[in-house]
C-alpha cells in the first residue's frame, strides 16, 4: 500500500557491482587524490581519522571506537577502523584488473559508486535495517562526502527492524 501511495510500480533497475567496475574505480582514484585514501600491499584503504565527521549518524566518537575495536589486525592499515575500498585479489576470489593490481571492491564502495552514477553525489531517501548503521552506513557517508566534497550525502535515513523469513536474517 505504501509503495502504491509513493507511485513505485516496481523494481526496475538491478545494478550488480561487477558492471560498474570503472565507477568503482573511478571513485577510489578521487578518493586518493583528495587524501582519503591510500594504497597498501595491492589493496586501497579509507582512512577513517581523515573524516572528521564519521560516526555522525552512528553517533558514535572515533576515539571510543578504537578502544573497543575488535578487527582482525591488518598490517596493511595504517589505523584498525581504516576500511577497505579496493581489496588485492585473493586465489579462487573474483578479481577484476585495477590501478593498484588485480583485485575487488570493497562492501561500501560499491554502493556509493553506483549510487553515484544513477542520482548524482547527492540523494533524498536512503534505507536498510538497523544492522547497517554501523559500520556499512557510517562508511557509505564517509566516502562519498570525501570523494564529492558535498553533504549531506543522503537526506533522510530510513532504518527498518531486521526481517526474518524462516528463521533467516534476509
Amino acid at each position: 500500500e505504501d509503495m502504491r501511495r509513493l507511485g513505485v510500480k516496481s523494481v526496475s533497475t538491478y545494478a550488480p557491482a561487477s558492471k560498474y567496475i570503472p565507477q568503482i574505480i573511478k571513485q577510489v582514484k578521487r578518493l586518493i587524490k583528495r587524501g582519503y585514501g591510500y594504497e597498501s600491499q595491492g589493496s586501497v584503504y579509507f582512512s577513517v581519522n581523515k573524516f572528521k565527521d564519521y560516526g555522525k549518524l552512528s553517533r558514535q566518537v572515533i576515539s571510543k571506537l578504537k578502544k573497543s575495536a575488535r578487527l582482525e589486525a591488518d598490517p596493511a592499515k595504517r589505523e584498525p577502523l581504516d576500511f577497505v575500498l579496493w581489496k588485492a585479489a585473493k586465489p579462487g576470489e573474483p578479481s577484476w584488473p585495477s590501478p593498484w593490481g588485480r583485485g575487488r571492491p570493497g562492501w561500501h564502495i560499491e554502493d556509493t559508486a553506483i549510487s553515484e552514477s544513477f542520482f548524482g553525489p547527492q540523494y533524498d531517501i536512503h534505507g536498510g535495517a538497523v544492522d547497517l548503521i554501523f559500520p556499512h552506513h557510517e562508511s557509505e557517508i564517509a566516502q562519498q562526502e570525501a570523494a564529492s566534497g558535498k553533504k549531506p550525502f543522503v537526506r533522510y535515513w530510513l532504518h527498518t527492524g531486521i526481517l526474518n523469513i524462516g528463521g533467516q536474517k534476509m
